[in-house]
């Protein structure tokens, strides 16, 4: 295993596994981070990240997870990042199994130790979402597909295709595990080799942001620390500008740069309940209806066909294409998920 910080423009090496960081004691700037001004008009921007954060590279995992689960219940300092070339026990929401072999994804999970309540932290699984869109732009650039947030946090191409998933658990009263699944090199294939539909992927053919040099010939685990060390700055200056703002959305900007780059808004959805059945084994209905907006809270409102306005926190929304064909798009990323538990 590998530790290193990973800053704005510091990446130093540690070759000690139990070694924890305080990122307090680095060098750098001081105070809360806010948002920044995008050079391109009309796009939204991330704020600044502050201090260095702790990255521990592994092999082959059970699931990141676990793997930082277990060193926050020793007591390592957060905020911490741990990731892993291979995932042998990979999950998503409800527990749902993914494959994820090594060397085509980065899997990873970033831990934070938060100030805010419970009812106060709705806006940490979309500003993860935020952070790895700014993750990706900073590590392999912006030219090719759109991309955008399918509500509340996977990323999808404005056609619908999936390139990455986020899982958020809590851990005790004040711990945080942000999971973050992302596909790099494709074609992006199950566990038993087959190709799986609707899934996107950076690099390799038709990958969507092949240009610009970025042909796949690079190294592949110097691409896959640059993107890690781009997620671990990007997470931690989103959720560093919610807990200056208290969890206030609106204040932090997350809101502003989360409504403009959600491809979910104004299209027809399908919202499926998530869980098991009720004791006579029915499940509730779907709903069907139009995103209008998120609220203060991060819930997606749904204007249903009887003219009556919903908000909905939990459950799998599917983006309906004209004539009533859902986009099946849920399983189509290797790694992780949103898990709804933490809202």
């Amino acid at each position: 295993m590998t530790e290193t910080h990973a800053g704005p423009t510091d990446s130093t090496g540690s070759t000690d596994p139990t070694e924890s960081t305080d990122p307090t004691e680095s060098t750098g700037p001081t105070g809360a981070p806010g948002p920044v001004e995008s050079a391109v008009p009309g796009r939204w921007a991330a704020p600044r990240l502050l201090h260095p954060t702790s990255i521990r590279r592994l092999g082959a995992v059970a699931s990141t997870q676990d793997e930082a689960s277990a060193l926050f219940a020793r007591g390592v300092a957060a905020p911490f990042v741990v990731t892993a070339r291979e995932q042998l026990s990979g999950r998503g929401r409800l527990g749902r199994a993914y494959a994820s072999p090594d060397g085509g994804s980065v899997y990873l999970t970033y831990v934070h130790r938060t100030g805010l309540e419970l009812a106060r932290r709705s806006w940490f699984p979309l500003a993860a979402g935020l952070a790895a869109l700014a993750a990706v732009a900073s590590a392999v650039g912006e030219d090719g597909v759109r991309l955008g947030l399918k509500w509340p946090n996977d990323l999808h191409t404005a056609d619908g295709r999936k390139l990455g998933g986020i899982l958020v658990e809590g851990r005790g009263a004040d711990g945080v595990l942000i999971g973050i699944g992302l596909n790099v090199r494709g074609p992006v294939v199950d566990g038993e080799g087959a190709a799986i539909p609707g899934a996107a992927w950076l690099l390799g053919p038709d990958g969507i942001r092949n240009g610009d040099g970025m042909t796949g010939c690079e190294d592949p685990d110097a691409l896959r620390e640059r993107i890690e060390e781009a997620l671990a700055g990007s997470v931690r200056a989103e959720l560093e500008a919610l807990e200056s703002s208290q969890g206030d959305a609106v204040t932090a900007g997350t809101m502003h740069r989360y409504t403009m780059t959600c491809l979910t808004l104004g299209q027809e959805v399908r919202i499926d309940p998530l869980g098991t059945a009720g004791a006579e084994g029915a499940r509730p209905p779907s709903l069907y209806g139009r995103a209008r907006a998120v609220d203060d809270r991060g819930r997606l409102l749904v204007d249903l066909p009887d003219g009556e306005r919903v908000p909905v926190d939990v459950g799998d929304v599917r983006h309906v294409r004209p004539g009533g064909t859902v986009r099946t798009t849920t399983d189509a990323v290797q790694g992780v998920e949103q898990e709804d538990s933490s809202r």
